[in-house]
């Protein structure tokens, strides 16, 4: 099965800085301590941290002939899969992350569930009854990728912006697939 689009998505440049700086000022205030039996408190989050950095970076969307998986981090988990036959009303749309989702990451507000690692673009659709949203840099892209494969694109192809109703069905929990 061939892939028809394949795209990485980094978090901005910014939060990379907050990050490495974290850690590396965590780092030489664990090296500062004299006794090491104390500098557990100070070692065990940032391994932990480091931990969490490596697993959800990048996300990585991948659209075949059968799905639309959304996977993050280098492990590919969480992992999120769409089947294409089950996917209704895709369309490109521009939205707020901190405003309706909270921020960026892997969000579930009262428009539904959003994908992203940065940005304010992507692709919304309905799966399952859901409503979901996987930021890109390319949704266009994107679209056209899911359009081939077999998904019904919205009845208004133009680009648009979120409505508080046309996205707040969905407030259940989504599980990642394990």
């Amino acid at each position: 099965m061939s892939v028809l689009h394949e795209e990485r998505q980094y978090f901005h440049w910014v939060f990379h800085v907050i990050i490495v700086g974290g850690l590396g000022g965590a780092t030489v205030v664990g090296a500062m301590v004299p006794d090491p039996s104390d500098r557990w408190p100070v070692i065990l989050p940032v391994a932990l941290m480091m931990l969490m950095y490596g697993m959800l970076m990048p996300m990585t969307v991948r659209v075949n002939s059968e799905r639309v998986e959304v996977t993050f981090g280098r492990f590919g988990w969480p992992r999120w899969r769409f089947l294409i036959p089950e996917i209704r009303q895709a369309v490109v749309v521009d939205f707020s992350p901190l405003k309706d989702f909270g921020g960026w990451g892997i969000r579930r507000g009262p428009k539904g569930m959003c994908l992203n690692q940065r940005g304010s673009r992507g692709v919304a659709f309905e799966f399952r009854g859901r409503r979901y949203i996987i930021g890109s840099d390319h949704p266009e892209a994107l679209l056209s990728a899911m359009h081939t494969a077999g998904v019904r694109l919205d009845v208004n192809l133009r680009r648009r912006r979120l409505s508080p109703r046309a996205m707040a069905e969905s407030r259940r929990d989504c599980q990642p697939v394990l």
